[in-house]
């Protein structure tokens, strides 16, 4: 494959990652840019060809779930995420993002997790905390989108004002803008906790914490919410 002309640095492919969630901190991150510096420096793989790679690594690790070789699903799916990584970071990095990269990439993640949740909670028997964490998904995500629909169509952001700045809130998530990192739990821990820690170890404790993570950002999405359309 042909090398690209102009070495990217590492300092450089860090700057493209987006806001950090701690799962990825933790676990994604650090492969995620070391796999980018490769792929953009020693080969010419576009973004859209490492989100194919990332699905079928996806594909791979529901294999996996299904023979019963939960660890390696487990990997398998790791190996998918850090993938899903690196593609945004590709695009962005070659300045390639376009809207139907944009569309592939969020189609293909909101497939992979909620089927390999089913699939996982089916092979374990435990359909019904399946349903309820995908019920919690689907409420976190309308709640989220319309949350972005006030903050796009209205400029609206509860951190602008002043009271709710002074607030313990309103400086935790100032702390976090500033930080780079996202400020409330969402579907990377839950899927971290699910698909990682609970197809590893099969403790329902990891499930039931992810289930708490999911309550909890949709109680204050929704006080955030309230307090922008006051």
């Amino acid at each position: 494959m042909m090398k690209n002309d102009k070495q990217i640095s590492l300092s450089q492919i860090e700057c493209t990652f987006k806001d950090r969630s701690w799962w990825a901190i933790i676990f994604n991150l650090y492969p995620a840019k070391y796999i980018t510096y490769f792929l953009l420096n020693k080969t010419s793989i576009t973004p859209n060809q490492v989100t194919t790679v990332s699905l079928l690594f996806a594909v791979f690790a529901g294999m996996a779930f299904w023979y019963d070789s939960f660890i390696a699903g487990a990997i398998l799916y790791q190996v998918s995420f850090i993938l899903d990584i690196v593609d945004g970071s590709i695009a962005r990095s070659k300045n390639q993002s376009s809207q139907i990269g944009a569309f592939y990439d969020v189609f293909t993640d909101w497939l992979k997790a909620p089927v390999l949740i089913l699939l996982l909670f089916y092979k374990l028997d435990q359909v019904i905390l399946g349903e309820i964490v995908i019920f919690l998904f689907f409420l976190n995500c309308c709640v989220n989108k319309y949350n972005d629909m006030l903050f796009y169509t209205t400029k609206n952001s509860i951190t602008k004002s002043e009271n709710v700045k002074k607030s313990p809130l309103g400086r935790y998530f100032t702390y976090m803008k500033e930080k780079r990192l996202i400020a409330l739990p969402g579907s990377v821990e839950v899927e971290g906790l699910i698909l990682f820690l609970y197809a590893i170890s099969k403790n329902t404790l990891f499930v039931y914490f992810a289930i708490f993570l999911l309550l909890f950002s949709f109680v204050l999405r929704v006080y955030v919410i309230t307090k922008k359309i006051k």
